[in-house]
């Protein structure tokens, strides 16, 4: 989910050495960039992207892919620190550069939130240290943060049929069951709550194609007709009704 940029807040100025206190240096390879490059690169807007989950606590992880040229931040440390879009609740943390099984670099730090962690988060500062020990520190504000998200408590959806889809008689049955949970960590009710059932080939955008609505369990089914959708991919989503809580997909299969 992406959030969009809120108006702007006033600064608290927060000093660069709370904000790079305590930061490991990665492995530095043979060429390593300096401070000032790789922040201008890690500043850049919508840089930085997140991955959210949240049931009665939440962790939010903020991350960046590595640069194109990867000696533009290779041998430094990172500092990330993120803030109430009003500036308040600052907390500070320093950035793990990872490298996943694919062989992609990138710099991420997770943060950890209670039952009152739901709402907007922005980035509101970056710190990078290099080699030599040379500090670049940038601050922002609402309005010229990298990134501003939005956690939410989760919501969890399931439904068969999956895998391949074999319709019969040209209709395709669907079934499943939906839940959510309220900022309290409790779990929602959500009786009422309308599921659709969408399609779509290749990369075009979903189309939807059946509405569902839960009953008091959660529990939903309907079906769609499948002439015409041989080679369509099938998912169920749910587009929350509830400000806190998150919107949720899942993937059915393909028609064949």
């Amino acid at each position: 989910m992406r959030s969009k940029l809120l108006g702007r807040a006033v600064v608290t100025v927060v000093t660069a050495a709370a904000a790079i206190g305590g930061t490991v240096l990665a492995a530095a390879p043979a060429e390593a960039a300096s401070a000032s490059e790789c922040l201008k690169v890690l500043t850049e807007p919508q840089r930085w992207g997140y991955d959210e989950t949240m049931t009665t606590k939440g962790k939010l992880t903020f991350y960046t892919g590595w640069p194109s040229k990867a000696s533009t931040c290779a041998g430094v440390s990172v500092s990330l620190g993120i803030s109430r879009t009003n500036t308040r609740d600052f907390r500070n943390q320093n950035a793990r550069r990872i490298v996943d099984p694919r062989r992609i670099d990138h710099f991420a730090s997770t943060f950890t939130f209670g039952v009152d962690g739901y709402g907007d988060w922005m980035i509101r500062q970056i710190a990078v240290k290099d080699r030599s020990g040379k500090l670049a520190v940038k601050t922002f504000t609402s309005a010229t943060t990298p990134r501003v998200l939005r956690l939410r408590f989760a919501s969890t959806i399931a439904a068969n049929p999956r895998g391949t889809l074999v319709p019969k008689a040209g209709r395709l049955a669907v079934q499943g069951n939906l839940k959510a949970w309220h900022y309290t960590g409790r779990q929602v009710n959500v009786q009422n709550q309308p599921v659709v059932v969408q399609v779509r080939k290749g990369g075009n955008d979903y189309v939807t194609k059946a509405t569902a609505t839960t009953n008091r369990y959660g529990n939903f089914a309907t079906s769609i007709p499948t002439a015409g959708l041989k080679g369509y991919s099938v998912r169920v989503a749910y587009y929350s009704k509830i400000p806190i809580v998150a919107n949720q997909w899942y993937y059915l299969g393909t028609v064949s």
